[in-house]
């Protein structure tokens, strides 16, 4: 009773409310991060550079001398970004530690679309001033390279440490986050299920306004998910901050292994050539990843459906019209100039997936062209995608 006493000045009546007293418990661990559990942290994670030059930890001191924020990113994670860094995904979700400090996971895709690391940080809260400063560090590490598109879960503070330190990066919110949030706040799986198709499935304005239309009414008469999955098997809320840097690290290594894997069955397995463009199929299976090739071989697969309404010719110019079967209503155009070698479409997809589609090979094949353009292969997606620096989406 003497320490609830003391927090309500005796036993005089004051205007509290057990959430409040939660926030001043919370304040009190932060602010007591043991000496030594830093200490012996950051040397830790300092020792990595003996071993790797590239590895780097940087960190801050609050007022009362205790810790304040944390960033460390090692030289593979660093050459990881310069690969695939066009699109960075991190949020602060996560406060799996004794301290219940907010958690910052940097993560982006791979050639094999998995998830992989960028760096970690441990904030001293989440307030403006300590995103910016993780993102300060975080630009420095990364030889000043902006990402061209940030993906967050929507925090205020984060939004605006966004718009002052990659000023140029176009800013999304997490579709995990926005499926997870829908499925919490709207007791409907019917609803749920709807809305997570709205948001994963590819439509252009038109049919995603009605589609959206149906699913209001049905309302009124349904890879973050991956980290939080890791996170829960290697790493617990009773971790001290030592404890969480080593398990952080084996989240990586976790990973890593998942992408040696995938590298390795890209590079020294067959695949099986089944559609009828043989020699454009084979082109892909030489250029893609695994996982890449499936995806593109679908949109292979798809030409048979491919209807070419007409084509027209202006001196080096050829375009296309064409349609799906059954879809009427939906007509693409594709540009080619026979001098330029260069390609343009109507269909906003290349942009924001990076694959050729369906409507692109079927004009490929009206072309008798057999193996795919540079123009049309993403590097990013390649096997060799981290042979050198690749070109990244426009958006």
């Amino acid at each position: 009773m003497g320490f609830f006493a003391h927090l309500c000045g005796g036993y005089r009546n004051v205007n509290f409310i057990r959430k409040d007293l939660y926030n001043y418990m919370d304040d009190v661990r932060q602010s007591r991060i043991v000496e030594g559990d830093t200490a012996a942290a950051i040397s830790y994670l300092k020792d990595k550079t003996e071993m790797d030059p590239l590895a780097v930890v940087k960190y801050s001191y609050c007022a009362e001398k205790h810790l304040g924020n944390l960033f460390w990113s090692d030289g593979h994670m660093q050459y990881d970004y310069e690969c695939f860094g066009d699109v960075l995904a991190f949020d602060s979700t996560y406060k799996k530690n004794l301290y219940n400090r907010p958690l910052v996971i940097f993560s982006g895709t791979n050639h094999h679309r998995q998830t992989i690391m960028f760096g970690f940080g441990l904030l001293e809260d989440e307030k403006i001033p300590s995103y910016k400063w993780l993102l300060g560090c975080f630009l420095e590490v990364m030889q000043s390279k902006e990402p061209k598109v940030v993906v967050t879960d929507g925090d205020e503070s984060m939004k605006e440490a966004i718009r002052s330190e990659f000023p140029n990066a176009t800013h999304r919110l997490c579709s995990w986050h926005l499926a997870r949030n829908a499925l919490q706040k709207i007791k409907d799986s019917d609803f749920c299920a709807a809305f997570k198709t709205a948001v994963y499935g590819h439509f252009d304005v038109k049919e995603f306004e009605d589609y959206w239309a149906e699913v209001v009414r049905l309302r009124t008469t349904s890879r973050c998910e991956s980290i939080n999955s890791s996170l829960k098997k290697f790493i617990k809320s009773g971790n001290c901050l030592l404890e969480l840097v080593e398990n952080l690290d084996r989240v990586v290594k976790d990973y890593r292994n998942n992408e040696f894997i995938a590298d390795y069955r890209s590079l020294y397995t067959d695949l099986v050539l089944t559609t009828g463009l043989e020699s454009l199929e084979g082109s892909a299976s030489k250029l893609y990843t695994r996982e890449i090739f499936f995806e593109v071989k679908k949109q292979i697969e798809s030409v048979g459906g491919m209807i070419v309404l007409h084509k027209d010719r202006f001196g080096s110019t050829e375009k296309f019209m064409l349609r799906k079967f059954r879809k009427p209503h939906r007509v693409h155009a594709v540009l080619y100039d026979r001098g330029s070698d260069k390609f343009e479409f109507s269909c906003k997809l290349w942009n924001s997936v990076g694959i050729p589609y369906g409507h692109i090979f079927c004009v490929l094949k009206e072309l008798d062209i057999e193996e795919l353009p540079d123009r049309l292969v993403l590097k990013r997606w390649c096997k060799d995608a981290k042979s050198d620096r690749i070109s990244t989406i426009e958006v």
